[in-house]
């Protein structure tokens, strides 16, 4: 199962080679070839540091994952909001307009959404405020059987990213209590 823990983990290994990789360029350009060292080095560090510039908002996207209880909703599609989010509410903003529908991708199978949100009138659709803030949230739908989403999961992350390529991450425990929220807002959409 991939956990935002997992997801630092990986990043923090990248990083790591990738800064390390960047010091020995600059150390070896140093010696033998000054500006090519140092720019080789530099640009391994900006690869190696970059991810990290993104970790908060990473962590913050907030998810709504449909229920698992309904077996027939497992077998077909399962909803799932990426909400938005304002700096008086939650601390930091976020407009579920900017991500890409067709990066998203969700659970342990890491699929995307079943519909064709590459359609305008299909997006368009997507687009619904489920959380009352006023800023549309973004709704998908996703096949539970490819997703790997069963009754064993006990945490659902949805990675995306947004149309200038900022990469999101958020998690959802499945046990909080949301699905019944976003199940009743989905009934009136």
């Amino acid at each position: 199962m991939d956990t935002i823990k997992e997801e630092q983990g990986r990043i923090l290994i990248r990083s790591v080679l990738l800064c390390a990789i960047g010091l020995l360029f600059i150390a070896l350009g140093l010696s033998f070839l000054p500006v090519i060292g140092i720019v080789m080095g530099a640009g391994f560090l900006w690869f190696g540091l970059s991810p990290w510039m993104n970790v908060l908002r990473r962590n913050n996207v907030k998810v709504l994952v449909g229920s698992r209880s309904d077996n027939n909703l497992l077998e077909r599609r399962i909803p799932v909001a990426i909400l938005s989010a304002t700096k008086e509410r939650d601390g930091f903003d976020f407009d579920p307009g900017r991500v890409d529908p067709r990066s998203v991708r969700i659970g342990p199978g890491k699929v995307g959404p079943v519909d064709d949100v590459a359609d305008p009138e299909i997006y368009a659709l997507s687009l619904k405020d489920i959380n009352d803030d006023g800023i549309p949230d973004l709704i998908l739908y996703f096949s539970g059987d490819s997703a790997g989403i069963n009754e064993k999961v006990e945490e659902v992350c949805v990675r995306a990213k947004t149309r200038d390529g900022e990469r999101v991450l958020g998690c959802t425990d499945m046990e909080t209590g949301y699905e019944s929220v976003l199940m009743r807002k989905l009934e009136y959409i």
